[in-house]
């Protein structure tokens, strides 16, 4: 407690020294961040934004030319909705062309906010523009260390290996672009606590990744070799990394940006490798692809020489730290053959999508009831078929599947605007209990796309000319028990949110979420019966452009969670202060205080970091958390990128750590730090 003083002195005085942050536009990193933050509220620190950072930061440096850019071109801007492309589309066919932001204002649904997030990313010229043919490059190395001693580290056998500290982390990423035609990547990942150039990891980088793509305007539309997504239909079956899910943009619930695209993530497990190809066969387009990939999993039987004849589950973490770790390491090789037919007439496409996994060896869950209907084997075969009708003021769109097991999906929504005033959005779900669909990635309330149904409803009002209202409802259940429960689900959660903006300089909004599901007891007993647990949630958020070179943030959450007869709180406060005192340097701080009961009371909020990355803490306990992030842009083609954070608990009995390294003093202090060079 008593650097809490200090903390609160040391803020005040950054605020009174550095008066002063953006310019009228605003810096294009804060509204990529912005952006995110709305995809991020429903969402812990495990999700990977990656892939809409990086489709931000890469349209910053090649921006879309609004009289060429396709309908899925403008779904890379995840802010617009279907409604606006469709407005803007019509508008460019009718006039010709748009060679304005000015001229945007005229388009219905373009209001000043929406064209402050479009500026960066568009430029105006002729449809016939030939793009420069000249090389792009761009190379990003960030590197993290934990600045506390590890004075406890578990190793495999449990016993202490005092002093050993932590290691650092580190990642490398070269990406190459000439013209439109030709894209290459490249990147390295290293994570704390894994060995480097050293014992167990003699090739450096514990993760490397590549790609190489090429674009055509003919038959030949895109071909990828190396590491790449798939993304298709509404992802029942097929839908590589992000995929939309329940957020503050109600009414924004279908998937978009499909097709192919390259995979420069650093996740080392969810992507694929091999090679794809999309063509264009006029009204059809046909995308075909081959992976095969080895992956980690927990390996659960072996035979007398040592090689895997079994597992029980695939890992995802991507750590390789511990010698449990690295026996795990790329032990099953799966393979994956695809196909993705669509055709499209006018404003209707049709598709018919199909693909087949291959696991090197069976994957045997555990004897548990819970697993009772997942996929078991070692080979698995989805089909499905999706729909998307595009109207002026109503879209209907979804995707009906089958898995080799015999179960069966269905996805299906609509999204109205029947107003200027006025939007909404419904969706109806119903995945089988023996639906097992391995790479897809769809709206759910859960990560499988498995035993759930439900309904969703979403609503966007804006009652007067400064105020919008946000709300969702949806309601749900399972067919049967999950890892959580010992009988069925049945849930629902909703929000609503209120957000008022008189001018360009003040916003303000306040949110109110709730849900209601049933978790197992905890109690004694032979037989435990499943409880309801309910979360409540309010958050006030304001933000205030206080000066041409300043920006002040302010937010307060509390939450109230309630299981059973036991009730918990806890509330979060922040405060941020944006500043860019001179053209090349910007910075932002923050200091948050927190107080909860445990983890079940935990409060997430997205913090602000260096280009490509995204933190979503969780805080529970009771404790502090700042930070100072800053760049400084030395030239055009060279810039640094620096952030000190430290999170402090205020109970000194707390272990900060994990496998890689754990310390019994209550702070977690991170030095990170990133050079971009574009040549």
């Amino acid at each position: 407690m008593k650097t809490l003083p200090f903390l609160i002195l040391l803020w005040i005085i950054q605020l009174n020294q550095i008066c002063i942050a953006q310019d009228e536009k605003g810096s294009t990193q804060e509204l990529i961040e912005r952006i995110a933050e709305t995809f991020a509220d429903d969402y812990s620190e495990e999700i990977d934004l990656t892939p809409i950072v990086e489709d931000l930061e890469s349209l910053i440096e090649s921006p879309l030319n609004i009289n060429q850019a396709s309908r899925t071109d403008f779904e890379k801007l995840y802010f617009l909705n279907s409604f606006q492309i469709e407005e803007l589309i019509k508008y460019r066919t009718q006039m010709g062309g748009i060679y304005s932001i000015y001229e945007l204002q005229t388009i219905e649904g373009f209001t000043p906010e929406v064209l402050a997030n479009m500026d960066p990313f568009i430029v105006f010229l002729p449809p016939d523009n030939e793009s420069v043919n000249y090389l792009k490059q761009e190379l990003n190395f960030r590197y993290v260390q934990k600045l506390e001693k590890a004075e406890i580290f578990p190793s495999d056998n449990s016993t202490t290996q005092e002093n050993k500290g932590f290691k650092p982390a580190m990642l490398l990423k070269y990406r190459a672009q000439k013209g439109e035609k030709f894209k290459f990547g490249l990147t390295a990942d290293h994570d704390s606590g894994e060995d480097f150039f050293s014992d167990t990891n003699i090739y450096g980088f514990d993760f490397y990744s590549a790609y190489f793509g090429y674009s055509g305007k003919k038959i030949l539309k895109q071909v990828y070799l190396g590491d790449y997504q798939v993304k298709a239909g509404q992802g029942l079956i097929q839908w590589s990394s992000y995929g939309i899910r329940k957020s503050i943009n109600a009414t924004k619930i279908r998937q978009t940006g499909q097709g192919l695209r390259a995979n420069s993530s650093s996740d080392e497990n969810r992507f694929f490798r091999g090679a794809a190809v999309d063509l264009d066969l006029g009204q059809f387009e046909l995308i075909t692809y081959y992976s095969r990939l080895n992956s980690d999993a927990n390996i659960s039987n072996e035979d007398s020489l040592g090689h895997v004849t079994e597992v029980s589950s695939i890992q995802i973490s991507g750590y390789h730290r511990t010698e449990g770790e690295r026996h795990d390491e790329k032990a099953l090789n799966i393979q994956v053959a695809g196909a993705h037919l669509i055709y499209r007439i006018k404003h209707l496409s049709l598709g018919i999508n199909g693909s087949y996994q291959k696991y090197s060896v069976p994957l045997l869950l555990s004897d548990q009831r819970y697993n009772l209907f997942y996929f078991n084997g070692d080979q698995n075969y989805n089909l499905s078929t999706d729909f998307l009708w595009v109207q002026n003021r109503v879209n209907f769109f979804g995707e009906a599947a089958i898995s080799q097991s015999g179960g069966k999906a269905v996805l299906a929504g609509m999204e109205a605007k029947p107003a200027n005033e006025l939007s909404f959005s419904l969706l109806y779900r119903n995945y089988a209990t023996n639906f097992q669909s391995i790479n897809g990635t769809s709206f759910s309330e859960s990560s499988r796309n498995s035993n759930e149904k439900g309904i969703y409803s979403g609503l966007m009002l804006f009652p007067f000319k400064h105020l919008k209202i946000s709300s969702y409802l949806d309601i749900y259940d399972t067919f049967w028990m999950k890892f959580t429960t010992n009988g069925p689900v049945h849930g629902n959660d909703w929000v609503m949110q209120a957000d008022f903006t008189p001018n360009t300089q003040f916003s303000i909004y306040l949110r109110v979420k709730s849900e209601n599901n049933s978790i197992k007891s905890s109690l004694d007993v032979p037989i435990k019966p499943d409880l309801n647990q309910q979360v409540k949630r309010a958050r006030l958020h304001l933000d205030w452009q206080a000066h041409e070179k300043f920006q002040f943030r302010f937010r307060t959450e509390c939450v109230q969670y309630t299981k059973a007869d036991s009730s918990e709180n806890g509330w979060l406060i922040f405060m941020d202060a944006i500043v860019h005192p001179i053209e090349k340097f910007s910075a932002t701080t923050r200091l948050a205080w927190f107080n909860t009961t445990s983890y079940n009371s935990r409060i997430y909020s997205y913090e602000n970091d260096v280009p490509q990355y995204f933190y979503i803490p969780a805080f529970y306990n009771k404790g502090l958390r700042y930070y100072v992030n800053c760049n400084y842009r030395l030239t055009e083609s060279l810039s640094f990128y620096l952030k000190l954070s430290q999170l402090i608990y205020f109970d000194h009995s707390i272990i900060v750590g994990s496998a890689s390294g754990a310390s019994d003093v209550p702070n977690k202090t991170d030095f990170k730090v990133q050079v971009k060079y574009r040549f």
